[in-house]
């Protein structure tokens, strides 16, 4: 630190601390530089309302984003004007619907507040971390084990080595088994002990678990290719498929397991 005698109190020492940079075992990351600039910011921008914010099309532009299969990684050429290109005049939207749309625009936040986090994250060795979850390096230190979510999701031709063992074939054979019951049970070739296909379905989990195929079942509830599947030609699987309801349980509480097993055999 930085410290100086106040020349009209001589009892007082003034000082300016430099703090760390980055986080480390001995640093949490709250003791840093960019936590600090982050805080002093925040200050600066209590007092902006969001409507004032909305009226910056240049702001809002930069904080809406499109991701694809093609373009994976967000680039500056990956920025487009959500006013402009998220649908076409008569509502109908025109990104491509493999794209994920990200727009953070509704967020009390600037684009010098972008900066400051993406510095924080610099400190906290964001990066790094990252990396290293997808090198399968050990990165849970409470059981000692690597976090394995990236080889949940990779390609049959990636390799992500463990101990030097690839892990990727291990996976996809639990997901081809994953698909084949899917299919057999959407198909009606699944059938329970009454000798009938099974028509109702719980899904039952917690977290993740739960929040994301209740996800995914919201999002197609709504979707017009659903909606176009399940009036298919009689003897498809989708035409199986009709009739079909599933549930979700995500608590131990009794009254929520009786609300969800409520009127099943």
């Amino acid at each position: 630190s930085n410290c100086k005698l106040n020349k009209y109190f001589h009892r007082k020492v003034v000082c300016t601390m430099t703090l760390p940079t980055k986080a480390s075992d001995d640093v949490m990351i709250h003791e840093t530089q960019a936590w600090a600039d982050l805080v002093e910011h925040k200050k600066e921008i209590d007092g902006t309302h969001l409507r004032e914010l909305l009226q910056d099309e240049e702001r809002c532009a930069s904080m809406f984003l499109s991701f694809s299969a093609e373009n994976p990684y967000h680039s500056k050429e990956a920025q487009i004007d959500a006013r402009e290109k998220i649908a076409n005049t008569d509502g109908s939207p025109t990104l491509s619907q493999s794209a994920t749309i990200l727009d953070y625009s509704h967020q009390c936040m600037t684009q010098k507040t972008v900066d400051h986090l993406l510095k924080l994250a610099e400190a906290s060795g964001l990066k790094e971390k990252i990396d290293a979850m997808f090198q399968a390096k050990r990165i849970n230190p409470t059981e000692n084990r690597a976090v394995l979510h990236p080889a949940l999701r990779a390609p049959k031709e990636e390799v992500i080595a463990l101990d030097g063992k690839d892990v990727v074939p291990d996976v996809h054979a639990v997901l081809d088994k994953i698909r084949d019951f899917s299919e057999c049970v959407r198909s009606g070739k699944w059938i329970g002990s009454t000798g009938k296909p099974l028509k109702d379905v719980v899904a039952i989990g917690i977290g993740g678990s739960f929040l994301g195929p209740l996800f995914v079942h919201t999002a197609l509830a709504t979707a017009t290719a659903t909606a176009s599947a399940a009036s298919a030609d009689a003897g498809s699987p989708a035409a199986a498929a009709q009739g079909r309801r599933l549930r979700f349980l995500s608590n131990v509480d009794p009254v929520d397991v009786a609300t969800a097993l409520d009127g099943l055999d």
